[in-house]
């Protein structure tokens, strides 16, 4: 994100009336309309960084699109940094609760539900467009040039995310559909890889082949029955 913008924060209590919160003094608005200002700072920040990336998005153009003043970006966010681990664990809470709605469904085996997860993200991709961009991936590619807050959200969620794989991976070796001899943590972690990588030449290629390309390789031949 651009630091070509002034950053000193207005009070936390100086806030537009028409964004949801209150006028310097007064007491504050109620929470729903609190929440929903937040949130529609942090959508509009999840477009325009999907898009432009952390440090190619500008403030203002965040705080335009969601149709509030300045004053009600620093009566939320302390600071730039501290907005880019606010949507990097939007982000997060979002994509963990569609992975755990398909692991926990016990009616499928543990290969199944894998696949469903990395299934309906190319369903997505798919609908969306290939070159759909994902806020999460977006900032992984901006790691080395990050603030370390920022850099460490980012490796939290995928650690996260290749934690449960690497369970559901367990569930299935026990249940002889996956090869015991696979270290689950550490395959788990080469599937994450291997779908971030797919999902870059998806970016390239413009097209969603890159995605079924890993879930043929993955499912048909990785994990495949044991011999």
């Amino acid at each position: 994100m651009d630091t070509n913008e002034p950053e000193s924060p207005e009070p936390r209590d100086a806030v537009d009336s028409q964004s949801g919160a209150v006028a310097e003094g007064s007491v504050r608005e109620s929470a729903p309309k609190d929440l929903c200002t937040r949130d529609r700072i942090l959508e509009a920040g999840a477009e325009v960084i999907g898009a432009k990336g952390f440090n190619g998005s500008g403030l203002n153009e965040i705080l335009q699109r969601a149709g509030v003043p300045k004053g009600s970006f620093y009566h939320y966010f302390a600071s730039k940094e501290e907005f880019g681990v606010a949507l990097i664990e939007r982000a997060r809470d979002e994509y963990l609760e569609s992975l755990r709605a398909h692991l926990s469904d016990r009616k499928r085996t543990a290969v199944q539900r894998l696949r469903a997860i990395f299934e309906e993200t190319r369903e997505e991709c798919a609908n969306s467009g290939a070159t759909v961009e994902c806020i999460i991936p977006k900032l992984a590619l901006e790691t080395a040039s990050l603030s370390e807050p920022v850099h460490a959200a980012v490796r939290c969620v995928y650690q996260q995310w290749s934690a449960i794989i690497a369970q559901v991976i367990r569930e299935g070796q026990a249940a002889d559909e996956i090869d015991r001899r696979h270290d689950a943590d550490r395959l788990a972690n080469v599937l994450v890889m291997m779908w971030e990588g797919a999902a870059i030449r998806m970016q390239i290629d413009r097209s969603v082949q890159p995605l079924d390309d890993f879930l043929g390789f993955v499912f048909d031949s990785l994990l495949g029955q044991p011999s």
